[in-house]
């Protein structure tokens, strides 16, 4: 794994965060870490999205770092594996969606990454898998996310065989939301992207704080807490203002001939 370096950019007034994931020349423990603090300290300052893509075409990101797990003690190992899940936790923390734009290779630790992103877009040459068992490991931390996406019987045979699959495949069993050529992935990404912006910015983070609770706290204790959080939307003049300029629309087709 390695560092995040964060790009800027404005669309219908709010801000957008492109996240590029840039593998160091000499990988350490703490660079998982701190950018990832760093990230969301930035993303609570604006409001917006997050789009997250890997540096240059081979890989979104393709696993963890071979060499460097190879030299783990047990006690390394407990931190290195934590800090893997705090860089992949980063995007399940963050109080706005977050887009994952996938070209080439995204394994493993990668993969795992991914799933925390709230959607996935992948290029048409993607490839994807959780190869860990072949070099002696179990896949683990956010693997634990595959399969709300996938199912069950599809995490599985990802897992135990290590085996890869294409990006039609990725797209067919859920874990892709959209698939497109590499050079297109942003311009396929605009329809969310334009949709989330226009949406109303408490909304968007409340939808999101409601589906990772979803996620953490079984589907019984999420309703509950769906029920606070619809509640206290109200708080604003946000839902009442934008119901009335749908209803204001809604008049107006109706008048049209």
């Amino acid at each position: 794994m390695g560092r995040f370096r964060a790009n800027v950019f404005r669309q219908r007034g709010r801000f957008a965060f492109v996240f590029r994931y840039v593998k160091p020349d000499l990988p350490e423990l703490e660079d998982l870490k701190l950018p990832a603090e760093q990230l969301i300290t930035l993303v609570k300052k604006r409001r917006g999205l997050v789009l997250v893509t890997g540096e240059g075409e081979r890989a979104f990101i393709g696993g963890a770092d071979i060499d460097e797990m190879a030299g783990l003690a047990p006690d390394t190992a407990r931190e290195f594996i934590t800090r893997v899940h705090q860089a992949n936790h980063t995007f399940r923390a963050l109080p706005v969606p977050s887009i994952a734009l996938i070209r080439g290779y995204c394994l493993g630790a990668g993969m795992e990454l991914a799933a925390a992103c709230d959607l996935r877009l992948g290029s048409e040459d993607s490839t994807y898998g959780m190869p860990e068992v072949q070099v002696g490991l179990p896949s683990v931390v956010e693997a634990g996310l595959l399969p709300s996406l996938i199912g069950w019987g599809k995490t599985r045979e990802l897992l135990y065989t290590g085996s890869l699959i294409d990006a039609a495949e990725a797209e067919r069993i859920g874990f892709l939301q959209k698939v497109a050529p590499g050079d297109r992935l942003r311009e396929a990404a605009e329809p969310w992207i334009e949709a989330i912006l226009a949406a109303d910015p408490a909304a968007i983070r409340t939808q999101k704080r409601l589906i990772e609770s979803w996620l953490d706290s079984g589907i019984g204790a999420g309703i509950l807490n769906s029920i606070d959080a619809f509640a206290a939307t109200y708080q604003s003049d946000a839902p009442k203002r934008r119901m009335e300029e749908w209803r204001a629309r809604q008049r107006e087709r109706k008048k049209s001939p």
